[in-house]
């Protein structure tokens, strides 16, 4: 074999490596209830170094991601700046403005939901300082979920349906079209169920 042909064998070596530690990552992020697209754009730039680099300078790979997604916002990509996220419940809207909302069934949570299921403060929306949403279970009796899956904590993303005990609320970021769920207007009051 010329010298050609093993640099091809190692390219080709090298990015099978690659993409089974994107596949590995990707499953980790999940089944940590992290956002599987934010760690493995952070790490997919150290080629064959993507898995120890994500296991031993999560930070690194968090700032790439926030990098990336600071590039795919400049072209459009993102509607995060242009629309208030928001939950939608019920057929009511409420935005998410503050940093911190608590939802619950007592009366001084920040979205309170009427409903035996519900714990009396059963979850907690707070705002990242990579102006991400995370939800957090605090300790309720019937559970949280996103997408069906039972979480203690996990990052947000549009489009997310998240059940709190067994009621389904979506949360959402786009701008809302003309005659969509995420258009409908917000109520007076902050009361659900």
């Amino acid at each position: 074999m010329d010298g050609a042909s093993w640099l091809n064998l190692i390219l080709v070596a090298g990015t099978i490596l690659w993409g089974i530690e994107l596949v590995l990552l990707w499953r980790g992020a999940v089944q940590a209830g992290d956002d599987p697209i934010a760690r493995v754009s952070g790490a997919a730039i150290f080629y064959v170094l993507a898995l120890p680099v994500a296991a031993f300078a999560p930070d690194v790979v968090e700032r790439l991601a926030d990098f990336w997604e600071r590039v795919a916002s400049l072209g459009g990509a993102s509607g995060r700046d242009s629309a208030t996220p928001r939950l939608v419940i019920g057929g009511k809207t409420f935005p998410l403005t503050s940093e911190q909302v608590r939802i619950g069934r007592f009366g001084n949570n920040d979205l309170v939901i009427d409903h035996p299921t519900v714990s009396a403060y059963h979850a907690e929306i707070s705002l990242r300082p990579d102006g991400r949403h995370e939800l957090t279970d605090r300790e309720s009796r019937n559970g949280t979920r996103i997408n069906g899956t039972p979480i203690r904590s996990a990052v947000l993303r549009d489009g997310d349906l998240i059940t709190i005990g067994a009621v389904s609320l979506h949360y959402l970021i786009r701008p809302p079209a003309e005659g969509s769920l995420g258009s409908i207007p917000q109520p007076s009051r902050n009361r659900l169920g």
